[in-house]
């Protein structure tokens, strides 16, 4: 097996080991004293269609509003509690921080899509504890309720994210290093 394989076999299984979003929480020390900030969420990635919601911790969920023709920007709301706390017009690449000088919730917008059943919005999502509001429950039960129409495309707004997220992009790097070392195996043999 060539040595460019090797690396790149493994690399994609350490990738693997690593989970894209880490449910975990992690503790971290910030500069300037002795504050603590403890990480609920680091960077997991979602995709909620048009009009879906999506709890997270401490009571805080995300609505997508609504989403424009083109694609190039989305209506987004951040709640907590129910109670509607952030929202605005959102394009791909652009974040939703709250609030803006302790960043408690921080959604980076990946991409969106407009389909032709469903408009999607891709996205990040870092969580810090909030510590003006109760410590969060180690549960990550999360039961959808229906909406006005019916269908069950809203979640009710509970201490926990769904452990369901879509995968970031080390998955997709993952895949792209098995490709390619396949591809060069393919390469190595014909060269033979």
């Amino acid at each position: 097996m060539p040595r460019v394989s090797r690396i790149l076999l493994l690399f994609s299984l350490i990738l693997l080991a690593y989970p894209a979003d880490c449910l975990n929480t992690t503790t971290i020390t910030t500069s300037g004293g002795g504050n603590e900030t403890q990480i609920l969420i680091d960077g997991a990635g979602y995709a909620l269609a048009n009009g879906e919601q999506r709890a997270f911790y401490q009571g805080y969920s995300v609505i997508i509003k609504g989403v424009d023709a083109k694609g190039e920007s989305a209506w987004i709301e951040l709640l907590q509690n129910g109670t509607s706390v952030s929202y605005g017009i959102f394009e791909a690449e652009d974040c939703l921080v709250y609030p803006e000088e302790g960043e408690i919730f921080n959604m980076t917008i990946d991409h969106i899509y407009v389909g032709s059943q469903k408009d999607l919005v891709f996205f990040y999502v870092r969580q810090c504890r909030d510590p003006d509001l109760p410590e969060p429950a180690p549960s990550l039960d999360m039961t959808p309720t229906p909406n006005a129409s019916g269908s069950s495309a809203t979640s009710t707004p509970q201490d926990a994210p769904d452990t369901n997220s879509s995968p970031g992009c080390g998955a997709c790097m993952v895949a792209g290093a098995v490709l390619l070392c396949v591809a060069s195996k393919r390469f190595a043999r014909r060269q033979r």
